[in-house]
């Protein structure tokens, strides 16, 4: 049921509108039972009884709904007058969605104890969730008739009218309840709602304009009236109530975030940005609803530069205004990550972890995504095992430390890693083949080739058209000089997943020299070079070798000489050109 606190000065009380079935509460109507005279149990009957009504209880407040029901239908069939035990059994149908059997114990409950409150609130909450409009209406009417004086009851049945357009009736019990209470921010605001769904504005207006009257000092009513001349095309009149708003209260934030939004619907945005900087400089505006002002700024402010520069002046404000919040730092770090300033964004990140509040994953996310796309490699490998430490639980981290401490080339630590975060991998395919491949490529590098293999045949499991996969499987197994038909068939397939691409070229044109097929080998990695594979030196120390298998000795040096200019050729790179051919 909900609460209702009268308004008391200009405080804005909460009130649930819509009733919902508890699935499990602390109480119920009643607890003990005890023998009375009439009690169809006898003594030990209904000790039995008792015993038994505790454990559904016990098992209901456990969550075990189903032992609980098993127990509640045992207790009806002991005793089928007891109307707390129809009222449990109703809410646990309720919970269900069984409609027929929630609605014959609620009903049966109030058939037992008909004036019982609760009972009665059950019985309107399961007509209303199982859309009985008029047997819902009657059961608030009974409520309000049994006690006249509770503003709850005849909120609902106002509640009640609205959702099945009986919009006068709803009025009508409003404004019952108003003749109670008095005129009242919650009361004004659900019939502003009614009024409104029968559009009829002027009536909506003139009920904000009422409450104003009675409170004229609090500014989210003018606010409340501002929005439904804005919504409804009446932007001077909107205008108007802005202004008054700042007549009122010109310290208050929540005028200059109105007439900000309303310059920036004009397309005004000089004076648009000049009330928001206005509201997001005050010190009493609170840092949630300046993070989400800036949030609301993040895409807008991309491709502005002049919303940009505003938008970093308004950072730099928030974080002196609040120095010690996490928050104000992270969303800094946001808009710097942005705009590829990744040092600066880093900075920021990691000032918000140091902060009380701010050592959460989200942030540390954010900070290993920078360090992997800018391949900041020896800050990952710190930071990847921090983060790990951290949040054990999750698997990104694992990956990411897996992949800094490979490329730093601490291969038995980045192995650990990997394989300590494959268990928390659940329900991430596309992650756990990342996984498996980065583990396949670290083993062949250990030379624990069968432990590579492996991994590359559970990613290939997972997708067998990952073209990188592929590649790299074809390229160690020809490095090898093993499985060469199996390395050809994935050559081919991740050249055809891929065209064009160098690396991949490169591959298929060394598996087929492995093959001795040289004159297939070098029409491939001809086509490596003309797609950018000269600026590889293993590419084209390849070419090289290809072409002195092709019997052209004086081109293979010359490609030679260029491979080892380019540093990343083979260690055997100047016995080649010094002997000018290949040693088998």
């Amino acid at each position: 049921m909900a609460n209702f606190l009268p308004l008391a000065s200009e405080t804005t009380a909460g009130w649930t509108k819509v009733l919902s079935l508890l699935l499990v509460i602390s109480f119920s109507p009643v607890l003990l039972f005890s023998q009375e005279e009439g009690d169809p149990l006898s003594k030990k009957e209904r000790g039995a009884f008792n015993e038994m009504f505790f454990e559904a209880e016990k098992q209901k407040n456990l969550g075990n709904l189903e032992k609980a029901l098993d127990l509640y239908q045992a207790l009806y069939k002991m005793n089928t007058t007891n109307a707390t035990v129809c009222f449990e059994l109703a809410q646990i149908y309720a919970a269900g969605n069984k409609s027929d059997d929630a609605l014959f114990y609620a009903e049966r409950a109030v058939q037992l104890e008909p004036k019982n409150k609760w009972m009665l609130m059950l019985l309107a909450s399961a007509y209303r969730n199982f859309d009985n409009q008029q047997k819902e209406i009657e059961i608030f009417k009974r409520l309000v008739k049994l006690d006249s004086l509770n503003p709850d009851y005849r909120f609902e049945l106002a509640i009640s009218y609205q959702q099945y357009e009986r919009y006068d009736e709803a009025i009508a019990a409003l404004n019952e309840l108003e003749a109670i209470l008095g005129v009242n921010e919650i009361i004004s605001n659900q019939k502003k709602e009614i009024y409104l769904e029968q559009g009829d504005l002027d009536a909506a207006v003139k009920e904000i304009e009422n409450l104003i009257k009675t409170y004229p000092k609090n500014v989210d009513f003018y606010g409340t009236l501002g929005q439904i001349y804005m919504v409804n095309g009446k932007e001077k009149d909107a205008l108007k109530v802005y202004n008054k708003m700042l007549e009122i209260a010109p310290e208050d934030p929540r005028p200059h975030l109105d007439l900000a939004q309303y310059y920036k619907d004009q397309r005004d945005f000089e004076k648009s940005i000049y009330h928001l900087k206005k509201a997001m400089l005050s010190p009493s505006l609170e840092i949630d609803k300046k993070i989400g002002v800036l949030l609301s700024l993040y895409d807008a402010s991309d491709n502005d530069t002049l919303l940009r520069r505003e938008s970093y002046d308004m950072l730099a404000t928030i974080i002196d205004q609040n120095p010690n919040d996490p928050k104000a730092y992270a969303i800094y770090g946001d808009f710097l990550s942005r705009d590829q300033k990744n040092k600066e964004a880093l900075v920021m990140y990691k000032k918000a972890t140091r902060l009380d509040g701010g050592n959460i994953y989200d942030i540390w996310d954010q900070i290993l995504l920078i360090e992997i796309q800018t391949e900041m490699w020896d800050s990952l490998a710190v930071d990847g095992p921090t983060v790990v430490d951290l949040f054990p639980n999750q698997p990104v981290p694992y990956f990411f430390s897996g992949v800094a401490l490979n490329m730093t080339k601490q291969l038995d630590e980045a192995a650990e890693y990997l394989e300590a975060g494959l268990p928390y991998v659940i329900g991430n395919p596309r992650l756990k083949e990342q996984f498996y491949t980065q583990l396949a490529d670290i083993y062949h590098q250990l030379e624990e080739h069968k432990k590579s293999d492996n991994y590359f045949d559970m990613a290939l499991a997972l997708n067998e058209n990952n073209p990188t996969a592929l590649n790299n499987y074809a390229y160690y197994l020809s490095v090898r000089n093993q499985n060469l038909d199996k390395a050809l068939k994935m050559s081919e397939k991740s050249n055809n997943l891929s065209p064009n691409n160098a690396i991949f070229l490169d591959t298929w044109a060394w598996i087929l020299y492995q093959q001795k097929n040289y004159s297939k080998a070098l029409e491939v990695i001809e086509k490596a070079m003309v797609h950018g594979g000269g600026k590889s030196g293993e590419v084209v120390e390849h070419y090289g070798d290809i072409l002195y298998k092709n019997g052209m000795k004086s081109k293979a040096l010359e490609q030679w000489q260029k491979a080892k200019a380019l540093g990343d050729a083979s260690p055997t790179i100047d016995e080649k050109i010094n002997t000018q051919s290949i040693l088998e």
